[in-house]
């Protein structure tokens, strides 16, 4: 006996099986920007030494950073050091999330970002930062634009 053309609507399918997938990798890869993030406000600051396996937590043992429009390869040692010697004067970086884009291969945020200074002062920055990861759920690719974010002028 066939199947009614309504009984084989409810049947899942391939399509519903890949759409699922899809779903389930982007909210996976959306956990791991955002844990990213996290990993760069608790060890970004002057008072840590990063080792090289803190690196490893978020990122994969080779990786590609193109920060506006200059591409670096990198591997967990260089990024270690560049990072110790970005943070030296460093009290803290936070990000405020304005917009938030994810599909299976990467998440992109549009982020307003504070980065306090030893001496107190602060530089803020607006920001669009692309991160693709590897099958090991690390960063393969960490693409950033920031410009300065413009003063309010006095009214």
């Amino acid at each position: 006996m066939s199947q009614s053309t309504s009984e084989m609507r409810s049947e899942p399918g391939i399509g519903s099986s890949i759409l699922v997938f899809m779903h389930a990798k982007r909210q996976r890869n959306l956990e791991l920007a955002h844990a990213v993030l996290d990993w760069n406000q608790r060890h970004l600051n002057r008072h840590t030494t990063l080792s090289r396996e803190q690196v490893a937590e978020c990122f994969a043992e080779r990786f590609v950073v193109e920060p506006n429009g200059r591409h670096y390869a990198a591997d967990l040692e260089s990024y270690r050091e560049f990072l110790e010697g970005m943070k030296q004067d460093m009290e803290g970086i936070r990000y405020d999330i304005r917009h938030t884009t994810a599909d299976e291969d990467s998440v992109v945020f549009s982020m307003d970002v504070c980065i306090t200074k030893a001496d107190g002062s602060a530089q803020h920055f607006v920001a669009m930062l692309l991160m693709r990861f590897d099958e090991h759920e690390k960063v393969s690719l960490w693409r950033e634009v920031y410009l300065p974010r413009p003063q309010a002028s006095a009214q």
